[in-house]
């Protein structure tokens, strides 16, 4: 007997009015076209800052929120949007011009090589919490099953666990961790303590958004495995700031935002599921290909029309972070959050949140000068230098430099002192 699964492999999507559109070619974008400084140029980092549209006398810290697109990345996503509007009446349906429908397995791909895992495993979705709600809605759990998060989720990385609390009489436990922590251990020891036999799913972030803290999920994953808990790690403030390898760190499923330190437009995340447990997840956004396990990446990739203009401007951006070198690319983050906060030991009034450890810790440092509001250092790192910082946190990336660096430390010293 042919089963409704079997019958739709046999038919045309076009019997459902799907459009059949040409995948669009992402071997190609207008990295290609770029003239990069050469790799040993001592001023490397000064002229690729030229490729960012920000107007050089501002210094961007806020990256942890959103990060600065490349020229290149604006353009391509704008060409795109400006083709669709101008010549929407010559769209013959022969070009893909929406997304939403066809399996991309070309950037999947491309996140799939970043993150080491394979184009089946990746799902493309709008940003992190879309991956945290396809794991809490998908994933089968049972009144009372336990789930371990940490006191310092984003909203974004706990709210569909306190949902599924709600409705399906689950407990979520937030544990404490310290702020910052001393060690690495420190906290696998925390985790450790907690994994009681009700435990079912540990979700932490891999980088504390609010204060940087590097999480030592490889050690946490290798606990839960002996007990059989399911791993799921919010990578929102990993992706593109330190090396993620997902099968080195051995957990059940990650997900993350492009739109941060990847550089990508806002509107790119993923979703990566190790193919052994993608049969436990449910599809949340349910469209044609819903039940389809051959590519399950694609099954949790379909959810209708989306603007393409964004995968071209991610897959840009994709490229853009490969010409560079990922591996460059980190340890110029990790030298500038360095930089910033052996500068900031030396300002006897600051106190840093973010941990001093350097396994814990790259671009992201949380810091504040006892005495002063919070508004007041924002508001005079940008009054007199035109830095921007968000709150006590300040991220670095790339386009930052050295003497911005030293100017914050300027600043924050002058601060220190009234």
């Amino acid at each position: 007997m042919m089963t409704r699964r079997d019958f739709l492999g046999t038919v045309s999507w076009s019997a459902f009015a799907i459009p059949a559109f040409a995948q669009w070619d992402f071997t190609q974008s207008k990295v290609q076209d770029i003239k990069f400084p050469e790799k040993n140029d001592p001023a490397y980092w000064s002229k690729l800052r030229k490729l960012f549209p920000m107007p050089e006398d501002q210094a961007f810290f806020n990256t942890g929120t959103l990060g600065a697109q490349p020229t290149v990345v604006m353009e391509s996503t704008i060409e795109h949007i400006r083709k669709v509007a101008t010549d929407i009446a010559e769209w013959d349906y022969k070009d893909d011009w929406i997304s939403g429908y066809k399996p991309y397995r070309v950037i999947r791909g491309k996140l799939a090589e970043l993150i080491n895992a394979t184009t089946d495993e990746i799902a493309l979705t709008e940003n992190a919490t879309a991956g945290m709600n396809y794991i809490s809605n998908g994933l089968e759990l049972e009144p009372g099953d336990l789930v371990l998060g940490t006191d310092q989720e984003h909203t974004g990385g706990r709210s569909g666990w306190l949902v599924k609390q709600k409705r399906k009489k689950i407990v979520y436990r937030p544990i404490p961790v310290p702020k910052p922590a001393k060690d690495p251990q420190q906290v696998v020891d925390i985790f450790k303590r907690a994994m009681g036999k009700k435990v079912k799913v540990i979700a932490i972030p891999h980088i504390v958004g609010g204060n940087g803290t590097i999480i030592p999920i490889k050690a946490i994953c290798a606990e839960a495995k002996k007990r059989g808990i399911f791993t799921v790690i919010d990578g929102a403030q990993a992706l593109g700031q330190i090396a993620v390898d997902v099968k080195d760190l051995d957990c059940d499923a990650y997900y993350s935002s492009r739109h941060k330190w990847l550089l990508a437009p806002p509107g790119n995340g993923m979703l990566y599921v190790r193919q052994e447990r993608m049969q436990d997840i449910w599809t949340t956004m349910a469209s044609g290909n819903w039940d389809n396990h051959e590519d399950d990446g694609y099954r949790l990739t379909q959810r209708g029309t989306g603007n393409l203009a964004l995968l071209i401007g991610l897959n840009t951006a994709l490229d853009f972070h490969q010409q560079i070198g990922p591996e460059r690319i980190y340890k110029r983050i990790k030298f500038l959050g360095d930089t910033l906060r052996e500068g900031l030991k030396t300002i006897k009034k600051a106190q840093i949140f973010t941990p001093t450890h350097p396994e814990m810790s790259a671009g992201i440092t949380s810091y504040s000068i006892k005495g002063l509001m919070e508004g007041r250092l924002v508001d005079e790192l940008w009054r007199r230098k035109k830095i921007r910082i968000r709150g006590v946190r300040q991220s670095t990336h790339i386009y930052n430099s050295p003497q911005e660096i030293e100017d914050t430390l300027k600043i924050v010293r002058d601060l220190a002192s009234e």
